[in-house]
């Protein structure tokens, strides 16, 4: 062999080498660019569900906010028309037993609650206490009973409190204590798991 075949083929494998060295550089380089790819996007993907956590936490953190805030205004709402109705429906209440005391059942209703009271004192003596706004049927509600009736110095709205002094026990059937017992115990019932 010549000595320019030989520098030919010297040449020929030397740039063969250098192309397989070349190429094995690039190759290596392309999967270490690759690698470092994936795990950037990794990252970044990680980052990005990160986020999307935190943001998705946070408007729910947000909505739950606002849904408490309605909540209570919806509450407070309701809160006060019930007791706009509620003041409402114990102001005609008030009026039937107000107009109830002109009725002739009244007088009868006074009546049986002297003698329930009667009841309970064993035959001791008995004081029949009337509203003002009663006076006039003092004289009757004495005469059926055979009580001591007198007004009271403070009005209640109707109705009788009977005190058995012997007992120390007040027996109080007025219209102003059975009505602030009817406030005190009423609750609204009502919505879509009442109807």
């Amino acid at each position: 062999m010549t000595t320019e075949e030989k520098l030919q083929h010297f040449f020929d494998y030397s740039i063969s080498r250098a192309e397989q060295e070349a190429s094995e550089a690039i190759s290596e380089h392309q999967k270490a660019l690759d690698t470092m790819f994936e795990e950037h996007c990794a990252t970044k993907r990680r980052q990005a569900e990160a986020y999307l956590a935190a943001e998705t936490e946070r408007i729910k953190r947000e909505i739950n906010k606002t849904l408490s805030s309605r909540q209570l205004h919806i509450r407070q709402e309701l809160s006060g028309k019930q007791q706009e109705l509620r003041e409402r429906l114990f102001a005609e209440v008030q009026e039937l037993m107000d107009a109830y005391k002109s009725e002739p059942g009244y007088l009868e209703f006074l009546c049986r609650k002297v003698e329930e009271a009667a009841g309970y004192s064993d035959g001791t003596a008995l004081t029949v206490y009337l509203d003002s706004s009663d006076e006039k049927f003092a004289d009757e509600l004495r005469s059926r009973t055979g009580q001591e009736v007198r007004i009271a110095p403070k009005s209640f709205g109707g109705g009788v409190r009977v005190v058995l002094p012997e007992k120390n026990i007040l027996i109080d059937s007025s219209y102003l204590t059975l009505l602030n017992e009817e406030k005190e115990d009423y609750h609204f019932h009502g919505g879509a798991q009442h109807e």
